[in-house]
Parts: C-alpha cells; structure tokens; sequence
C-alpha cells in the first residue's frame, strides 16, 4: 500500500467519531475510477465521489473498467477496506447503528478484495455469495464469483473460513486457495504464495473458457432458474405491497427525517415482518440468478438461439423476455432493499433476518433453504 493511500485510510478510520444513525452512514469512498454506478433507495447517486458517504444497504456496479475503494468507519464495530473491483456487482449489509454485529457483503458476482482489522466482541464480516458464506476476523483476501457460479476464496495473510450452504467448511491460508466449480464441488487448491496473483487471474480465464464452451447450456440452465424464482419474487412482492400503507409511511418519514413514536414503530414492524422475511428469502436467490443472467446475456448476444430454455422457449425469445423484464425487477430489487433498510432504521439496525437468527436459528440455510443444488 502506498504512503498516500495509508494516509487516506488512516484518516477515514480516525477522523469521524460519530455515525449518521438517522441516515445509517457506514463509511466512505476513499478511491473511484471508470465506470460506477451506486444505488441508494430506489435513485442512483448522480457523480460518486472521493469522500462520499456509503450507507446501508447500497449497491455498487461496476463496469469492465469500474473500480471503488470504500472505508468502513471502526464505529460500526467493523475495521475494514474494501475494494470492489471490475464486473462487479455487490451491495452493503452492514449498520452504523450498532457497535456489534454480524455485517456481510452481499457478492451477486464479480470479485472484492479486503482488508479486515482484527474485530473486537462478537463482532463479525461475512462475504456471501449464495453458495457459501466466508468468514472473517482479521484478515487481506479475496473473492471472487464468476458469471457461471464458479467462487474463488484466496488469502495473502491470515486465514478465512468458508462455509458451505451444505455445512461444509474450509479454510483459505497464504499457500492455500478455496475454490468451487459449476459443477458444485468444493476444494482446497496448493498455491504459491508468491504466485498468488497470476493464479487468480488464470483461474478466472479457465473459468470463463470453460463457460464459453457450454454458454447455451449455461444460458438455458439459468434462465430456467429465472422464470421459477421470477413467479415467486413477483407473488412476494405482492404480498409485501399488501403493507403498501406502512412502507408510503415509513418512505414519507424517510424524507423528513422521522421515524415514527415507539408505539407505531412496534405495530408497523410487527404488521410487516412476515412479508418482509418471505420476500428477503426469494431476493436472496433471484437477485443472484438475475445479475448472472445480465452478465451472460451481454457476454453471449449471439449464443445459439435454438436451444430452449423450456419447451417451446427457445434462448432467443428468452432473451426478449428478460429484457423487458430487467428495468422492472432491477428498481423492485432496490426498492425492496429499501424498505429492508427503513425496517432495520425503525429496528436499532437490525433486518427481519438478524431478528430471525437472533431467534436460535443456527444458519442461513434454516432461514433460505438449502441452495446447494440451486448454484
């Protein structure tokens, strides 16, 4: 790391002793260059820059040249830089609201590298990516997600945990890798330390030729996935705007900066947790499917348009489908992200999920169902 840029993130991680709750600010932009979009609510930030705050529940794109560094502020309880790097598509699961907690990053594809100081209390930083969840307490590493589910787990110091959607666990060590196929299996790989880098890159570029020799059947597979999960994100999304009256309340609220007394705080969230947890658990998967898909389509315009995605549905016409469908789930995505984030403002920053977790629920799997066969 460079002298300037020890500078920049020392001074991130010293200067601000205090945390917008009323916002649920959790750190900053310490570095941006090409193509970056953030997502904040349901808007996109007009023109992120260096110094710019990140909230909550955010969501970074990045595109072939796009890059971002973030800062995440000691006051959440979480000591970390991360860097989101080119292709990448990821958003925020961390408060500002609280000193200890369980903060993920939410990895739908592409790859983020981070530096994590070592967390204090019960604290905790997990990188999901729908097929395994890495943890970490104190350490430089690396994910990454290709566009055919392929996960890469690498450490240049200190060692992370992986843990499977199917209980497994592994550890990634200097010297030593993490990697998933597309065709599900996990393993731990002998690396060269000092070849860290070249390995990674290689890696990507056999995952992507691998993938480039089976696009249809890629394609097919996924969009398969889509339109199942595409009919039980819409009837979740359904019966989350049953609370249509609540979420106009708390978005009202949001604008002016309120959050509503005690007493309809209380009734709200109990009113609206049901279909808030129903529909989190459908985004968690559809999310996933759908900015894969994007990937792929733009990667394979002219993959064989014959082959079908179900009878009668042929790759071409899904293609047509889909993208009509994209600007609608995309925003409904958002806003769904949003209402999650005015719940945990009303909740000392908690979701429905931590509330759920809280309960005695010993994994994600209890709360998602198993995925293991689904990436």
């Amino acid at each position: 790391m460079s002298k300037i840029r020890f500078l920049i993130l020392f001074l991130a991680f010293t200067s601000f002793g205090s945390i917008w709750a009323d916002a649920d600010v959790i750190g900053e932009i310490l570095f941006i260059d090409g193509d970056v979009q953030i997502f904040r609510n349901t808007e996109e930030l007009d023109r992120p820059d260096f110094g710019d705050r990140i909230e909550n529940l955010d969501q970074v794109i990045t595109g072939s040249n796009g890059s971002l560094e973030v800062a995440v502020y000691p006051e959440t309880g979480i000591h970390a830089s991360i860097i989101i790097q080119p292709d990448t598509s990821m958003y925020f699961d961390i408060t500002g609201l609280r000193e200890e907690q369980s903060g993920a990053l939410e990895l739908l594809t592409g790859r983020v590298d981070l530096t994590v100081g070592r967390l204090s209390g019960r604290n905790q930083l997990d990188i999901r990516t729908g097929s395994a969840a890495m943890g970490v307490r104190g350490t430089t590493f690396s994910v990454s997600s290709t566009p055919g589910g392929d996960v890469l787990l690498t450490t240049a110091e200190g060692r992370v945990e992986c843990r499977t959607a199917s209980g497994e666990r592994f550890f990634a060590v200097p010297g030593e890798v993490v990697e998933k196929r597309s065709d599900g299996v996990w393993q731990n790989l002998s690396v060269d330390p000092e070849e860290l880098e070249t390995f990674r890159d290689r890696w990507i570029s056999q995952r992507i030729e691998a993938l480039d020799a089976q696009a249809s059947r890629a394609i097919a597979d996924y969009g398969q996935r889509y339109l199942d999960l595409r009919d039980r994100f819409i009837d979740a999304y359904v019966r989350l705007m049953n609370n249509r009256e609540v979420i106009q309340k708390w978005m009202n609220e949001d604008r002016v900066g309120k959050l509503g007394s005690r007493s309809d705080r209380l009734r709200e969230k109990r009113q609206i947790i049901g279909a808030l947890m129903n529909i989190r658990g459908v985004q968690f998967m559809f999310e996933r499917v759908y900015y894969r898909l994007a990937q792929l389509s733009e990667r394979y315009p002219g993959v064989n348009g014959n082959v079908n995605v179900r009878p009668g549905l042929s790759i071409r016409n899904f293609y047509r489908q889909f993208e009509q469908d994209r600007d609608m789930f995309s925003r409904r995505m958002r806003e769904v992200r949003y209402i999650l984030k005015l719940y945990a403002l009303r909740n000392e920053g908690r979701t429905p999920f931590d509330d759920f977790m809280s309960g005695g629920f010993e994994s994600e799997e209890d709360f998602f169902g198993s995925d293991d066969d689904f990436f």
